[in-house]
């Protein structure tokens, strides 16, 4: 996918978090992912997707190593 495709693909993704809310795990963006409209991208997509979104500040991480889900970073959290 193209770096342009890949930024839009994020920013959907992004909206749709601030839209739906709730904690966000990979299968749930995968599953997103699998539905009509968005493709079919691989679960790491989704992975790497949500990392993105964390490293850019958008997302907090939350919880254990082997189960981590990310949430919409807020300006409690000291980001936007």
């Amino acid at each position: 996918m193209s770096a342009r495709g890949q930024e839009a693909r994020l920013a959907r993704l992004l909206n749709h978090i601030g839209s739906s809310g709730g904690r966000w795990t990979t299968a749930r963006v995968h599953a997103l992912y699998r539905s009509p409209g968005w493709g079919a991208p691989q679960r790491g997509t989704a992975r790497r997707d949500l990392a993105e979104l964390h490293r850019r500040g958008h997302l907090t991480q939350h919880g254990p190593a082997d189960g981590h889900y990310y949430l919409l970073a807020t300006r409690k959290d000291g980001r936007s």
